[in-house]
């Protein structure tokens, strides 16, 4: 996930151009991740030192990490850190735009280190993105809830993102929950729940955006949001809730759910806490709702309400 992130401040920063990110973004699929940019992605080595030990393998038949150590760049420890990592990462972005001439290893180095600076975010927080810890990414786009509330919506929060990575679109990048008084929507597939601790959650999005989710999901190109579509958002919906419900079961809490609904073209006004956690996929923008209470929906959407 961390590349998404990386990636979308490149472009705010305007340091690269929508276009060269698409190229970097589709090359490093295929491409193996290199140990000198890990080192300098962790902290550990700087760009000069990186080219130095690039320049002593032009002369010398050693591996990176071995010269590294030589030098006294890297300990044993860190290398074989590097070395697992190496084995289970995605290749960094900035080893790619290194590589099509985009950055110099120095370039590369500066601009990670104003990333940094002004994403505010922990060492322990870059480190949950690059390694797509679920749980401590949803941790740091939940920092506005607190007490019990928070527990469930962190639990909610954490097995959407893995169905969505596992079902729907592994390129995610999320923005921080916002609490709202109410929220505007085009389209809006939404799944109440009735019991001793009920929520209301649902995913919003253009036409477009969830037409593509709903034909993933199924599998199966879909025209618009047809009745088709609908059915395959429900599908996603019921299997998401479903497996949630089972994991409160086990903490002893008992819910039924509630029919999904699709609602276009409307307002969900807030009764208790509403919240909305935008989630940026490949092929567009998502919006996940959450609240304690059912909102109350405007009149008119009220009469375009369809039931799956």
């Amino acid at each position: 996930m961390f590349n998404q992130y990386f990636g979308n401040y490149l472009l705010e920063k305007n340091l690269i151009k929508p276009e060269e990110l698409r190229v970097v973004l589709t090359e490093q699929q295929s491409v193996k991740v290199k140990l000198g940019i890990l080192a300098i992605d962790a902290g550990y080595m700087t760009a000069t030192q990186v080219d130095k030990i690039h320049h002593f393998q032009m002369v010398k038949d050693q591996k990176f990490g071995e010269l590294a150590i030589g030098e006294g760049y890297l300990t044993e420890n860190q290398l074989n850190e590097l070395l697992q990592a190496q084995k289970k990462s995605n290749v960094l972005l900035g080893q790619v735009l290194i590589e099509k001439g985009f950055f110099s290893f120095e370039k590369y180095e500066a601009v990670l280190l104003q990333y940094r600076q002004d994403s505010q975010l922990t060492n322990d927080e870059i480190q949950a993105l690059k390694n797509n810890d679920i749980s401590q990414i949803a941790a740091i786009f939940l920092k506005p809830l607190s007490g019990q509330y928070n527990k469930i919506l962190r639990e909610y929060f954490e097995l959407f993102l893995r169905n969505i990575v596992r079902f729907i679109d592994d390129e995610i990048r999320m923005e921080a929950a916002v609490m709202v008084d109410s929220y505007q929507y085009e389209y809006l597939v939404t799944q109440g729940t009735k019991g001793e601790y009920c929520f209301f959650s649902g995913i919003a999005a253009a036409e477009t955006v969830l037409a593509r989710f709903a034909s993933i999901y199924a599998e199966e190109t879909l025209d618009g949001m047809n009745a088709l579509a609908k059915d395959s958002l429900g599908e996603f919906m019921n299997c998401h809730n479903g497996l949630f419900l089972s994991q409160l079961a086990h903490q002893g809490i008992e819910l039924d759910l509630l029919v999904t609904e699709v609602k276009t073209a409307g307002i969900a006004n807030a009764v208790g806490k509403l919240y909305v956690i935008p989630c940026h996929l490949s092929f567009g923008k998502i919006d996940f709702i959450f609240a304690d209470v059912t909102p109350v929906f405007s009149e008119k959407e009220a009469e375009n309400k369809e039931r799956i």
